[in-house]
């Protein structure tokens, strides 16, 4: 119970979510008539998306919308193991990859899910505390996360918060087009 206070009190203060969906938002225009995989849609509470972007992205073509947990109640989807190629124009991958292991599996396998010049949007925590134990392995550096991303082409890490210490880091990895 205090964990849950902590973590809700700390989102209040750092309004981290509302920092990434104001990103988002900025972005969705961009990605109108594209496909677009969001891995780690999260939970349903009271009938509603809790956690997806899924009402930012109105003009997609498709938006496939996974989790790894199936009480999610979406697509269940492992990204250190699938096997997609170039088939996305748009992953996003938010608050996610500190709960992913095999974060170097899982980066290659996003790449190549996604089309050239597709873009991977990957947001993760810093100043945080863990959440959804055991499985909440890493903190990620601005530094860890360009060279975690070094295979694609163009790669912006946005700080959010301090520099020195950041409540969260929001990144825009382009792959290159062909």
């Amino acid at each position: 119970m205090f964990k849950n206070i902590a973590r809700k009190l700390l989102q209040a203060v750092t309004r981290t979510r509302d920092f990434y969906y104001r990103r988002l938002r900025e972005i969705a225009p961009s990605a109108r008539d594209q496909r677009v995989l969001e891995i780690g849609s999260g939970k349903q509470v009271k009938g509603q998306e809790a956690y997806s972007a899924v009402h930012i992205f109105n003009d997609v073509a498709e938006f496939r919308q996974t989790d790894i947990n199936p009480a999610h109640g979406h697509e269940v989807l492992d990204i250190t193991k699938m096997n997609i190629q170039e088939q996305y124009d748009l992953i996003l991958c938010l608050n996610v990859l500190e709960h992913v292991y095999e974060t170097e599996v899982a980066v290659c396998n996003l790449h190549a899910a996604l089309r050239p010049g597709g873009r991977l949007i990957v947001a993760v925590p810093f100043a945080f505390p863990l959440h959804d134990e055991p499985h909440d392995f890493y903190r990620f550096t601005r530094y860890a996360l360009e060279r975690m991303l070094a295979a694609f082409d163009d790669v912006e890490v946005e700080v959010h918060g301090p520099a020195k210490m950041p409540f969260g880091h929001f990144v825009v990895a382009t792959k290159q087009s062909s």
